[in-house]
């Protein structure tokens, strides 16, 4: 053993044969072993849609057979139905099997007293016997019987169980049968019996089995509660249920089946029957309530399959042997090693230096060449990462140094535009107030009282421009909730009258009542009554409505401004001001609540005021947002909660 291992590590040619061949052994065994995992799922499902097939088939023809039968009992209602008489019923019931010789017995069964001649029921029963067909009347006491019951009450026709007509009674069978039953009615609609159509059982067990996908498959059908209604074993039909077996390892397997054929469900399960590993395929016939299934043993199911799984394992083993005398031949001719030193070399000519060699714990010159090639290989891809890696640290500062260029950039802009902004606004009020002081200073005796009222509301309107801009200065140096005061309770309709008499009291030049063209007109809507409270910031609330009551009066100075008011869900008050003016363009929607944000640079405002209603809004626990669907102006809609927040 010891000169085997010592002249296997002396001899290169002979190692690398036995690592190929290791190595072709390997992917050759995952390959092969996928190839047949996949060629079993490939054979399970060719025989699933095989039994399918069969089991579709079988379905149809049961299906045939019931829909003959009903079909038959139908045509014959309304033969019985046109004469209701005992000799008549008689004749009817024995014309049924002549006309149908699948049939195997008719049964017309009158409700109790219907014929008066008659005490107990009237039923006119005719049953193929042997070569013939006799036709007897029936007087037992057969209303609690399932087969006239069941379709009476539930007044439609339905398939019973089998069962052995072994009652007394002039003719009975003495095999299982099944039957169909359904209500008889009367010209006028009335019902007045049941006509009830026999099948043998033995003749729908002969199509069931004749159910044969592989050679040793077998099927089985079962009714309402499990019991066999065809079984390979003819001494468990009827008397026994799926659920019978006293094997605890197959009643492990069997019940889940069980009761998913009971489900009215199809698919497929694999279990053990009587000892042998099987695949059942399964159908409802959901007419019934029953379901057929088809036991198809594994070793037929995968014959061909095993068959050939054995013949491949064969040769696989005989190529193996091949392959390694190959490998010899091949590998002695050559120095493998040599090969991927000089594969390496392109590479890292190439500028790829992250595809390293083994370490080679070899003694000899090719062993010590590959290690000094190794460490000279590690020592470059390290210089180049670490170059590369500079690159990217400098590369990512520069984004970062003009990302925060363009930010200091934007920001030194929107300060200038600001206060820009906020000196025009200021002074152009202030010289209102100042130019109408002096000519109030010099003229004061010459001015009439209509010219001193028009001068006064111009400039309580320029002092309110400059309480305005301070209240929005105040507003923006606030931080958090340190803006909104304690709650309190707020009446929904008077705040929204009080923000109205604030930005339009009655004196103004933008009150409704003066002549058109010059004012818009304001409308108050509401859907809550005067009583109805919430609990929030008065002084924040009215400072948002006066806020989106102005920015309406700017921008929709001779349309109409709407001020609403209701109630959403049981916790949520919604406020909308609603303008018809010119309305906001959709690329600028997402921005209009953004700071010191004007869209025309010549308006009113220092930007500053949606962005503070929104910033209010938030802190009162609702939301200001813009209605996108409005587009016959602005529409600002306020939702707040009842309750309160905080």
């Amino acid at each position: 053993m010891k000169n085997a291992l010592s002249y296997i590590q002396q001899h290169l040619v002979f190692r690398l044969g036995l690592l190929i061949l290791l190595v072709v052994a390997l992917v050759l065994g995952v390959s092969l072993g996928l190839l047949f995992y996949r060629s079993k799922l490939y054979v399970q499902q060719a025989a699933y849609h095989r039994a399918s097939e069969v089991l579709d088939e079988t379905v149809l023809h049961i299906k045939d057979i019931m829909d003959r039968t009903e079909a038959a009992t139908a045509d014959m209602e309304r033969t019985v139905q046109q004469c209701l008489q005992p000799d008549s019923l008689l004749a009817y019931s024995r014309r049924m099997l002549e006309k149908n010789p699948d049939i195997l017995g008719f049964t017309i069964a009158m409700k109790a007293g219907y014929f008066p001649q008659y005490e107990q029921p009237f039923s006119a029963y005719s049953l193929r016997w042997t070569d013939s067909i006799q036709t007897v009347v029936e007087t037992q006491d057969y209303i609690t019987q399932d087969w006239f019951r069941k379709p009476w009450e539930e007044r439609h026709g339905c398939w019973l169980e089998p069962y052995i007509d072994n009652l007394p009674g002039e003719l009975t069978s003495n095999e299982y049968n099944f039957s169909y039953a359904k209500p008889l009615y009367d010209l006028n609609g009335q019902q007045v019996g049941v006509l009830c159509t026999d099948l043998l059982l033995k003749w729908l067990s002969n199509v069931v089995t004749e159910v044969k996908p592989y050679p040793n498959s077998s099927a089985i059908m079962l009714g309402h509660d499990g019991r066999y209604i065809v079984h390979p074993d003819t001494d468990k039909l009827v008397r026994q249920t799926i659920f019978s077996d006293p094997d605890p390892k197959a009643r492990k397997h069997v019940v889940p089946l069980g009761e998913s054929m009971l489900a009215g469900q199809s698919g497929m399960q694999q279990l053990v029957v009587d000892g042998t590993n099987a695949h059942v395929f399964y159908r409802p016939l959901k007419r019934t309530g029953w379901s057929i299934a088809i036991v198809c043993p594994d070793s037929d199911v995968f014959s061909s399959y095993d068959r050939l799984l054995y013949s491949v394992w064969a040769v696989i083993g005989f190529s193996l042997l091949l392959l390694l005398l190959f490998c010899y031949l091949i590998i002695h001719r050559a120095i493998v090693p040599l090969n991927r030193l000089a594969a390496s070399a392109r590479r890292m000519a190439d500028g790829h230096f992250d595809e390293g060699l083994p370490h080679s714990a070899r003694l000899d010159t090719v062993g010590r060449l590959q290690n000094s090639f190794i460490v000279m290989e590690q020592s470059l891809h390290s210089h180049v990462n670490d170059i590369q890696k500079m690159n990217d640290e400098m590369e990512q500062q520069n984004k970062e140094l003009q990302s925060a260029y363009q930010l200091v950039h934007e920001a030194d802009q929107r300060k200038t535009a600001f206060i820009q902004d906020m000196a025009h606004q200021i002074r152009t009020p202030l010289n209102i107030i100042n130019g109408f002081t002096q000519v109030m200073a010099i003229n004061y005796q010459e001015l009439t009282d209509q010219e001193l009222t028009d001068i006064t509301l111009r400039m309580k309107s320029a002092a309110k421009a400059i309480s305005r801009i301070s209240r929005m200065l105040v507003a923006s140096s606030a931080e958090g909730n340190r803006y909104v005061s304690h709650q309190t309770s707020v009446g929904c309709n008077d705040i929204c009258r009080e923000a109205l008499a604030t930005v339009l009291p009655p004196d103004s030049p933008l009150h409704p009542g003066v002549p058109a063209g010059q004012a818009p007109s304001v409308l108050f809507t509401t859907e809550v009554p005067d009583d109805f409270n919430i609990c929030t910031d008065h002084r924040s609330l009215h400072y948002v409505l006066i806020e989106l009551l102005d920015n309406a009066c700017r921008f929709a100075p001779n349309g109409t401004i709407t001020v609403g008011c209701r109630r959403e869900g049981d916790d949520k008050v919604v406020f909308t001001v609603t303008d018809t003016g010119c309305g906001i363009a959709p690329d600028d929607r997402e921005r209009i609540f953004s700071q010191f944000t004007k869209l025309d640079t010549f308006s009113e405002g220092i930007g500053l005021g949606l962005h503070l209603s929104q910033r209010t809004a938030h802190l009162l626990g609702g939301n200001l947002t813009l209605d996108e669907s409005y587009s016959s102006g602005s529409r600002f809609v306020l939702t707040l909660p009842i309750r309160g927040e905080g």
